[in-house]
């Protein structure tokens, strides 16, 4: 295999020197490698104090593999100044001459990346400029030399970082960009100035042309002593070179990056106990997730290590609203809109929550509507059921009231027991247990409430069957009555019913 293949440069005993996140491994002597680290460690903690901050770090320490010469370097020199390895970032120069600005530049921007919240574009850029030409002599240290190209953004940031009037508050203007301020409050918080009239004096600057390099506070540290020394077991500078011939395309497949490549669970699981800052497992994890919840909880982790990348707010955002989370979802989209990298990306981002926030009101009016229905429908069903239960009972009160049984032949009129009649409309029947109530209403006069105690003696007159439904009667249909006139006060009736005629 390609990692069991490459063998150690001509032999030579390689030398691992580290401080923070730095190892410089160098078969070029000891001078040239604890330089390197030096510059390395100055840059970290001046651009540290530009940007407010107590310390930076990185989420993968970087190798630097610094060999003696271009000849030995030119076998294993990169197409870029980092390329991923297993477990690090790989670099790699020679001892023979100075870091290029290309490799300060893209350190810096590492930096960014890794700890500082988001600038306008065009700071991110001239902050990675200014420092691409730091210049460092042990403790002394030096910024502001001028690049071979120079931006406005540069010109200014030069200015604020070199200049007395500024010098000392560049730090309180970008702590204030990097917490998401409009560039004209950060000018008047740090220098109580307009932005108007700072970038009036940044013309002017421009216009004289005299871009010198001005003293910067650098590390106390001694480099002969202070940094930690080991020599470089053979099978590691093997893994070493291993990394810089591939290029960023291939890693020991125990390594964090080889287990992330295998993509399984298990895996992406181990990858993320690896290296606890790093969010790529994290994401992989939660495209593996079916459960909304525990998908979520992954891009949440992924976003908060990446804090800067907008991509993963907004897919974490969106993540929330399948999750009906709305109200993180709302606040994921305000991060990814303050992470966007330009103004295009945030006004596109800024849209695009517009539209969450309306496809949230529609779904909260949605689902207000669907609960309301719901309610409905169970209040209507419970309606129906009550319903059912009533008309059951009357069809069965109804069946045990009903007319002549076969065979039976009603009684002549002029038979009918004597009693008194009462005739009019009948408006409503109350069924009881074993009887029922009537109250028929006279042409004129009050209501006449009569009872039918044994709906099997009732002797019906005419052709047809004495059929009552119970309740209010709709409509109230005619009805002749012949009573015995003896009241009962207990139910309110003023007799009998002994005869029931509908004529």
């Amino acid at each position: 295999m390609f990692w069991l293949t490459v063998l150690p440069v001509f032999g030579a005993n390689w030398t691992e020197y580290k401080s923070g996140p730095f190892h410089v491994i160098s078969d070029a002597g000891d001078k040239p490698a604890r330089d390197r680290l030096m510059e390395l460690e100055q840059l970290r903690h001046v651009l540290a104090t530009e940007l407010g901050k107590n310390d930076l770090q990185l989420v993968w320490p970087i190798k630097l593999v610094l060999f003696a010469n271009q000849r030995e370097y030119s076998g294993y020199a990169l197409r870029q100044p980092f390329v991923v390895g297993g477990a690090e970032t790989l670099a790699a120069w020679t001892a023979d001459k100075p870091l290029p600005q290309d490799w300060l530049r893209a350190l810096t921007r590492k930096f960014l990346e890794d700890n500082a919240g988001r600038m306008p574009d065009a700071t991110e850029n001239a902050l990675c400029d200014l420092f691409s030409t730091i210049q460092v002599n042990a403790t002394r240290v030096s910024i502001g030399a001028p690049p071979a190209e120079r931006s406005r953004a540069w010109i200014k940031l030069q200015m604020l970082a070199t200049q007395p009037d500024y010098a000392g508050r560049l730090h309180i203007y970008l702590n204030n960009l990097q917490q998401g301020a409009d560039e004209a409050i950060a000018i008047k918080n740090s220098f109580d100035l307009s932005k108007a009239e700072l970038e009036s004096r940044v013309d002017a600057y421009a216009k004289g042309g005299t871009f010198a390099a001005a003293p910067a506070s650098g590390l106390t540290i001694n480099p002969n002593h202070d940094f930690i020394e080991a020599q470089v077991p053979e099978s590691a500078v093997n893994e070493l070179f291993a990394g810089l011939k591939a290029q960023g395309k291939e890693f020991p497949p125990d390594s964090p990056r080889g287990l992330l490549a295998k993509g399984t669970r298990p895996a992406l699981e181990l990858a993320a106990k690896a290296n606890p800052r790093w969010a790529e497992p994290h994401l992989k994890l939660a495209g593996l997730e079916t459960e909304p919840a525990a998908k979520v909880n992954e891009l949440k982790t992924a976003a908060t290590l990446e804090p800067r990348n907008s991509e993963l707010w907004q897919e974490l955002a969106k993540s929330q609203t399948a999750a009906d989370q709305y109200a993180d979802a709302e606040k994921s989209w305000m991060v990814a809109e303050r992470a966007a990298a330009n103004d295009t990306e945030r006004e596109r981002i800024h849209k695009t929550r517009i539209d969450f926030e309306e496809e949230r009101a529609a779904f909260e009016i949605g689902e207000k509507k669907r609960l309301a229905e719901e309610r409905a429908a169970e209040l209507q069903r419970i309606k129906d059921s009550a319903a059912a239960e009533v008309h059951s009972a009357e069809l069965a009160a109804n069946q045990r009231m009903g007319g002549l049984k076969p065979g039976e032949t009603a009684q002549a009129w002029w038979n009918d027991p004597d009693g008194q009649k009462v005739s009019g409309t009948l408006t409503r029947v109350d069924c009881m247990t074993e009887a029922m109530r009537l109250t028929v209403q006279p042409a004129s006069g009050t209501a006449v409430r009569l009872m039918i105690r044994d709906p099997n003696k009732l002797t019906v007159k005419g052709k047809g069957q004495a059929e009552f439904v119970c309740g209010v009667q709709k409509p109230g249909r005619k009805i002749n009555v012949v009573h015995n006139g003896k009241a009962d006060a207990k139910l309110t009736t003023a007799g009998d019913v002994q005869v029931v005629e509908f004529p």
